[in-house]
């Protein structure tokens, strides 16, 4: 598949999530997941999470960071630390988990937690490969933090594009202009 945006250019961290017609049980990720802190950016950028995932917040960077969320998904603070903090943290809803860090108001990252076991992420050239065929999907949506409707938009897919699909898929998604979503309270204020 090929996401990009209302101009035709690529989409890096576009998730799409799918509901399939099998029916194994979502997993919880083995390990715990990380959502590092390096150079005044969380890397990476957008995480995709099962639910009740675990994910550490470690901080990769010579200065202290003080990350938290107001997202309805997952609130919680790690007050000024540097290093590791002592525990990681459980995401036991599924939803949008905005970031930010108290101190450098330009940190913004993205958990993406969700309760299906079909979760793909485009590449910088917009690109992923979906392992189902288009007969396994039951429903499908296409989320991007950028997304012109607010972070927390998840977008139908067309069931029927992907059916009549020979080759690849394009989907497209209206986004906001990147300085949009600038500092953390930029991005919030389009999530409630």
């Amino acid at each position: 598949m090929l996401v990009t945006d209302q101009n035709k250019q690529a989409l890096e961290h576009a998730i799409i999530e799918i509901a399939a017609s099998d029916t194994a049980k979502q997993k919880t990720a083995k390990e715990t997941l990380v959502m590092d802190q390096i150079n005044k950016a969380f890397e990476p950028h957008v995480l995709a999470a099962p639910i009740n995932s675990y994910v550490s917040f470690p901080n990769s960077d010579d200065i202290r960071h003080h990350v938290y969320s107001f997202s309805k998904a997952k609130p919680f603070e790690l007050k000024l630390y540097a290093g590791q903090p002592k525990s990681p943290i459980i995401f036991e809803n599924t939803g949008v988990v905005v970031l930010g860090c108290n101190i450098h108001d330009s940190m913004v990252g993205y958990i993406y937690v969700h309760n299906n076991n079909h979760v793909y992420m485009s590449n910088e050239k917009g690109e992923t490969t979906i392992a189902l065929a288009p007969s396994e999907i039951k429903r499908a949506w296409l989320w991007h933090p950028r997304n012109a409707k607010g972070v927390s938009h998840k977008q139908a897919i067309d069931l029927a594009k992907l059916k009549q699909a020979k080759g690849v898929v394009e989907l497209a998604l209206t986004v906001s202009p990147e300085k949009a979503t600038g500092s953390f309270e930029d991005v919030f204020k389009t999530t409630n």
